[in-house]
This record gives structure tokens, sequence and C-alpha cells, in this order.
């Protein structure tokens, strides 16, 4: 397979490297202008008229041939673009002024040898040179590539409608299609073949293999669960209660596995699918698959439980041990913290004889019933660490009720620093009932400490450090509030004095506008504004009752602190809308002054306009007046008088303005349309001295010879003369004489 692949690689190099030696111009449409003969317009107008009902043009033009044979060439890029027996190639070399007309067809041919030879011309690459020579280079001579392109075109689709209908044309292309199709064809069938081939090889192997993995891996589930029944054995016959229970159960469940595992291997070892059937190799490995997967987890599962059991029965023993060792050094603490406290810890000790009860329990069972034994030895651990913490919080708790009368004292020394250094004697809420319920708890902790009762030790200490915190943080909290609550009063204060202020101004920019402005367009400027003074004045009634409240003789402090946060957000919402009522009242000026200044731009754009046309020779009979525009008429009246009503005046403005640009635009027209009349005028004369030039030239070079070309290019093993199949090409030049050469060609020049 790499070979033939090779093979093909190298095949499309060597085809690639001939096309970029014969640099033929990559086909891009029927017209490719690589020499710039043509505008867009005639490249456009030319694919338009290419195509006939019996032949299509493919024209391509080349700056140079760089010294080739231009029939040669032609018949590269014949051959290139894969042109058929209806395509006719047009080639014009620029540097060499040299034509050259392919095409592969003996009816066109035929033609062209009849139409010659009526006007008593030869047959053959000549008469091909006589049809362009007709033609083309009576307007190539001129630089008019387009127009003897386009007659070239006309003629030939003209001669094939006249002739009749040639066989040759419809055998040769068949010929061509049967003698490729079929091979490419049958490669193409010999390459799927050989694929699909080797894709079913290739997979069928592959799962083959995939399957005898899966049929290994049933091998060694059998052989890990063996072991695993093996591990068991040392237990069973000696273990009693639960760990005989356990060891059992995993027993017949590994016991059930093995059965489940042979049989499905015994199964499968029965004839495998062939290597082809790639759809019954696939189910059987993605069967065995999952079944793997499902056995490996389930004996997975039952080893962890058989080393739970290994490990109870190895280490639970030790673990006894130490709670043995444990408990003298346990109970000698116990005895310390009843001496030192007074307390006599029933629970503690209660505690501590349940934790030799497990021990010994557990000590019984270790040998027949290590699992029973390991569970007992969890809770006596879990235990023994509870009495240590116990013991350890004992004296921590015994100490917290000892100190709590000096803990007491600080706090409330802290607390009257704070009430006296920040007037807060007159406060509400009442921080020194917190102090008191801390007492009362204190007092309860004794009970449940001398009996051991820590759970509930516990609770009771946690309340009383939350109650002492909360009497501090409360005590702090009102201090803060006060000192915010007077800085908050004064910016209330302040503020409604700018927002009176504010107030004030924009009542008199109203009154101000009315003069200026029609009700209609200040009334919801003046609406707002009542709402809100009105809103602002009642606010501005709660500031003594907020003052009273935040004295140091009210101490109402949060009341204060609640009533300035719904003063400060109504005074930054009316500071808002005040912005937007100016903002309304700006936008009223700033109308009218747009409208004031189209009226007043007006007659400068006029005239303007008027003195342009002056400086390019226009006489102006009379000027544009514009006082006899209806629009500017009343523009000026509206103007002139006020209150003003914006809408009506911006329409006058809009239709003034129109009026204006209608005539600024025609003045612009007319000064555009005399600059190109004079520019084609100072351009008539150099077009006129060209033509002359031209037709000089034409009359001294004479009217154009022609030439012929010997030899003759064919295929299928004719040659121009006679027979059917074989390519004809013809060739002029309007810059030299003819050439012999590959293909049947002929040349002129003038």
């Amino acid at each position: 397979m790499k070979k033939v692949m090779l093979f093909i690689w190298m095949l499309s190099l060597l085809w690639v490297t001939g096309v970029y030696a014969a640099e033929v111009p990559v086909q891009q449409g029927l017209v490719v202008d690589e020499a710039g003969l043509l505008n867009s317009g005639e490249t456009s107008a030319i694919a338009d008229t290419a195509a006939g009902s019996r032949y299509t043009f493919h024209i391509l033009t080349i700056e140079s041939l760089n010294g080739a044979n231009s029939a040669n060439y032609a018949g590269n890029v014949y051959d290139s673009w894969s042109l058929s027996s209806r395509d006719i190639l047009l080639l014009i070399s620029l540097e060499e002024h040299q034509v050259e007309l392919n095409f592969q067809n003996s009816g066109l041919r035929s033609s062209l040898d009849s139409w010659s030879q009526q006007q008593g011309g030869p047959s053959g690459s000549a008469a091909i040179t006589k049809w362009i020579d007709t033609y083309f280079i009576p307007y190539a001579v001129d630089g008019d590539f387009a127009g003897g392109i386009s007659s070239l075109m006309e003629a030939t689709h003209s001669l094939g409608q006249s002739q009749g209908t040639t066989a040759g044309t419809g055998n040769i292309e068949k010929d061509r299609s049967t003698v490729s199709m079929p091979a490419i064809l049958l490669i193409l069938i010999g390459a799927a073949v050989v694929l699909g081939l080797l894709y079913v090889a290739v997979t069928g192997l592959r799962r083959r293999r995939a399957l005898d993995e899966q049929k290994e891996q049933l091998g060694d589930l059998l052989v890990q669960a063996n072991r695993a029944i093996e591990s068991l054995k040392p237990f069973q016959g000696i273990v009693q209660g639960k760990t005989a229970e356990r060891i059992e159960a995993i027993s017949e469940r590994l016991t059930n596995e093995l059965i489940q595992i042979s049989a499905l291997r015994n199964e499968d070892s029965d004839v495998a699918p062939a290597f082809y059937r790639l759809t019954a190799l696939k189910t059987a490995a993605a069967k065995l698959s999952e079944a793997n997967i499902s056995f490996r987890t389930a004996i997975l599962e039952e080893e962890q439980q058989i080393a739970v059991i290994s490990e109870a029965d190895k280490n639970v023993k030790q673990r006894i041990t130490e709670l043995k060792k444990d408990a003298p050094e346990l109970d000698q603490q116990l005895q310390s913290a009843v001496r030192e406290t007074g307390y006599e810890l029933q629970g503690i000790a209660e505690d501590l004889k349940e934790l030799a009860e497990e021990t010994t329990k557990a000590d019984q069972l270790e040998l027949f019933d290590p699992i029973a034994a390991q569970e007992i030895t969890e809770d006596a651990l879990d235990k023994q660490e509870q009495i240590e913490k116990d013991l350890k919080d004992v004296d921590t708790y015994d100490d917290k009720a000892d100190d709590f009368p000096e803990t007491l004292a600080a706090i409330r020394t802290k607390m009257t620093g704070i009430i006296e250094q920040n007037s807060l004697q007159n406060m509400k809420v009442k921080p020194y009932d917190l102090l008191e319920k801390a007492s009362v708890e204190a007092a309860n902790l004794e009970v449940p400490l001398s009996k051991g009762d820590m759970d509930e030790v516990r609770k009771i200490g946690a309340r009383l450090d939350t109650l002492l915190l909360d009497a501090v943080s409360m005590t702090e909290r009102q201090a803060l509030i006060r000192k915010d609550n007077r800085r908050d009063l004064e910016t209330v204060r302040s503020n409604w004095s700018r927002l009176h202020q504010r107030r004030e101004t924009l009542q008199a920019r109203i009154m101000e506008s009315r003069a200026r402005f029609i009700e209609q367009h200040l009334a919801a400027a003046k609406n707002d504004l009542e709402a809100w003074s009105t809103r602002i004045r009642e606010g501005a009634e709660e500031v003594p009752q907020i003052e009273s409240w935040t004295s140091d003789e009210r101490g109402e402090y949060d009341h204060a602190r609640s009533a300035l946060d719904r003063l400060l957000s109504l005074q930054e919402e009316a500071n808002r809308q005040f912005n937007e009522i100016s903002g309304s009242l700006d936008s009223l000026n700033e109308r009218l002054n747009t409208i004031i200044h189209l009226f007043s731009e007006g007659q400068e754009r006029v005239d303007s306009a008027e003195q342009l046309l002056q400086s390019r020779g226009f006489i102006l009979r009379s000027h544009f007046n514009l006082s006899s525009l209806p629009e500017f008429t009343e523009l000026q009246h509206k103007l002139s008088a006020g209150p003003y009503h914006l809408d009506d005046l911006e329409a006058l403005a809009h239709s003034y303005q129109s009026q204006i640009e209608t005539f600024v635009n025609e003045a612009t027209r007319l000064v555009r349309q005399k600059e190109e009349e004079e520019r084609q005028a100072q351009l008539a004369p150099m077009q006129e001295i060209q033509r002359r030039e031209q037709a000089r030239k034409r009359m001294s070079s004479g009217p154009p010879s022609s030439g012929g070309f010997g030899g003759g290019r064919s295929s299928g093993g004719s040659s121009w003369g006679g027979g059917s199949g074989g390519r004809s090409s013809g060739g002029s030049s309007w810059g030299g004489g003819g050439r012999s050469g590959g293909n049947s060609s002929g040349g002129s020049k003038w």
C-alpha cells in the first residue's frame, strides 16, 4: 500500500513539474488578459459573445513569448486548459506582435479551407493566417484589440453556422472520452477495492486481537478470585460472630463470581468470528469488556472487605493493649481533678467505668471475632478521647468561674468609660442588662461543673462569653451611631440650604422663560419643581425631631439614624431631579438658538453661492431674494415677538433651510458642469492631433500582407491536409514576417 501511494505521489510531482515548466497562465474565465490589452468593459463584452452555438473562444493575451514558438506555446495552452473540439484558442503576444488561432475541429478546418479557396487563396495553415489577416490584423494595427477579437469571433461564429454538421467533431470528442474515461474508472474501482480489502483486513485483525486480550483478562480474573478465596482459609472454622458471617458472605460471592467467569470463558472458547466479520468481532469484544469491568469491580470490593478483616485481626490486639495501658493514667487525672477542684465529677467517673467495660469486652472477642472487637475498640477510643478533653476542660472552666468577677468588673469599667466619653448616659439600649444575664449564667455554671457534665458546662460557657461580648459591642455601636448622626445632621442642614437655593433659581428661570416660550414647553418642568419643592419642605420639617432623637438627653440614636438615612436619600434624589429640570430649560434655549442660527446664516449661504457663480463667469440677471420666500417672512415675524412655539418655528426653519439648500446645490451643479465643459474643450485639440497621427501611420504602412507557414502538426497520425483528427493552428504577426514551426501557422506584417 505504501509503494502504491509513493508511486502516485511521484506521478503527481512529475505532472506538477511539467505544468510549471510550460509557464501556462491559469485559466480564469473565457478571457485571460495577462498583457492588459483590454479594459474591464471590453473584457466583459468579449466574454459575453465568446460562446457561440458551435464554438467557444478562449482568449489569452501575454506580454511576451520569451523566445518560445507561438504555435507550440498555443498547443501547450490548449492541452493545459483541457480544451475540447468545440473550443478555439486565440493567443495574442504583445511584444512579438504575434497572433495564433489554435483548435482541434476538422469541420472548422474544412470550412476555412473552402473559404480561402473561394478567395483564391491556399488551404491549410495559410488559410488560417489569411482568416486572421482579414478579420483581426486591421484592428490590431490601430491598437483596437477588442475590435479585432470581436471581429474574428463574429466571423468564425458565422462560418460555423453556415457549415453542415461535421461527424468528426463528435467522433473526436467521443474517442477522447472513451479512451480516457474507462481507464480512469478502472483505476478508481481497483483502488476502491484494494482500500476496502485493506480496511477489512486491518480492522478485522485489530478486533481479533482486542477480543483475545479480553479473553486473557478473564483468565487473570479467575486467578485473582482464587487468590482472594485462598486468603479467607486462615479464618474459616476459627472465627465466630460478625467476623464469621462476613467471611461466609465474601466466600459465597467470590465462588459465584468464579462460576460465572468460568462459564463465560468456556462460552467464548468456541469458534471465534472470522476476521472479516467486523460487526460480530466488535460485539463480542464489547460484551467481554463489559463483563471484565463488572467482574473486576466486584472482586476488588471483596478484596477490600478481606483487607478490613485482616487489618482488624492484625491491629485490634494492639489497640486493646493501649486502652488498658492508658486507663490507670486517666483514673489518676480524675482523682487529681477531684482533689484540686473539690468537685465530685460523677459524670466523668461513670464514663471511665464504661470505658473499662468496653475494653474488657473487646479483649474477650479479639481472638474469635476481630470485627466485633474492632467496632467496640473504635467506640472505646472515641470515649477515651472525650474523657481526656473533659478532664482538661474541668480546669479551664473552673478557672473561668473563679475569674468571672474580675472579668465582669473589667468589662463594666470599659463600658462605663465609653458611655462617659460619648455622653451615652441616656441611651435607650441597655447593655448593662446583658451583664446581669452573664452573672446569672456564671452562677449556673457551678452545678453541672461539680457533676462533671461537661457538655452542659461548655454550652453555659459559650452563652456567657456571647453575653459579655454583646454588651461591649452594643455600647461601642451606640457611640459610633451618635458620632455619625451628629456629622450627618450637619450634612442634611447644609443640603437643605443648597436645595432651597437651587429651587429658587429654577423658579426664577421658569418665570423668565414664560416670556420667551409658550406654557406648553414649561408645564412639565413647572410641575416637577412644585412636586419636589413639597417633598423638600416635608423633609425639612423632620429635622427638629431628628435633632431631638440624637440629643444626649433623649439618646434615641437608632431612630435618628434611620431618619437621617431616609433624608439623605431624599436629598440626593431631589438634587438629581433639579438637574433634569435645569437640563430641560437649557434644551429649550438651545433649540431657539439653533433656529436663530439657521435664519441668520441663510443670507450668508446665498451670498456665497452667488459669489461662486460670478467668479466662474456666470452673469446673474437677478439676485436670489430671501425676503420673497414665504418661510422667510413668517419666520422673521414669529422670531420678532414671543412667546415662541418651538415646534412651529422648527418646522418653518427646516422648510426655509430646504429652499436655501436647493439654490446652493443648483449653483454648485452649474459650476461643476461649466468646469467639465472647459476641460473637454481643452482636451479636444489633443484628441484631434492624436487622430490625425493614427491616420497618417495607416496611410504610410500600406495594406497588410500575408504569408504561409510550412509544416503541420496533427494528432492521431494524420497531417493537416487530410483525414480526421489533428489540431490546426494558424498564426499572424503585425510586426514581422511568417516563420515555420510545429503547428500549421501563417504570419503577416504591415
